[in-house]
C-alpha cells in the first residue's frame, strides 16, 4: 500500500495513493494508525483516491482504525469519499459516525 503521512492543521491526514479496488490491501493503516497513537496523535484522516471502492476487507479495515481512534477519545475523518464509499458505509451502518469532507482544506 502507498501511503503519505503528514498534518493538516490537528490532523495527520494518511493519503492512500493508489485506487482501492477489490485485490488492494490496506492492513497497513492499522499499523500506522497505532504507531502514531503511540506518540499520542489522536486525530486521523484518511485521504482516498478518486474512484476508489472499499470491499469487505478494506471496509474492515477502515472500520478497526476507526476504533482504534474511538478508544482514544479521537477523530477521524475521510477525505474524498466518493459515491462508491459513503454506500458502503451507509451499507454497514456507520456512516453517520465517521465525518467526511471533500478536501484538505476542509480539516483546517
Amino acid at each position: 500500500m502507498l501511503t503519505e503521512v503528514y498534518q493538516v492543521g490537528k490532523y495527520h491526514v494518511i493519503k492512500i495513493n493508489e485506487i482501492l479496488q477489490l485485490a488492494s490491501n490496506i492492513d497497513g493503516l492499522v499499523d500506522i494508525i497505532d504507531n502514531l497513537i503511540k506518540k499520542n496523535v489522536i486525530n486521523f484522516a484518511i485521504s482516498f483516491q478518486d474512484n476508489s471502492y472499499l470491499y469487505s476487507n478494506t471496509g474492515s479495515v477502515i472500520v478497526r482504525c476507526w476504533e482504534k481512534i474511538q478508544d482514544q477519545n479521537g477523530n477521524l475523518v475521510l477525505i474524498n469519499t466518493n459515491q462508491d464509499i459513503q454506500d458502503f458505509l451507509a451499507v454497514i451502518d456507520i456512516d453517520f459516525l465517521i465525518k467526511k469532507v471533500d478536501t484538505e482544506e476542509e480539516l483546517l
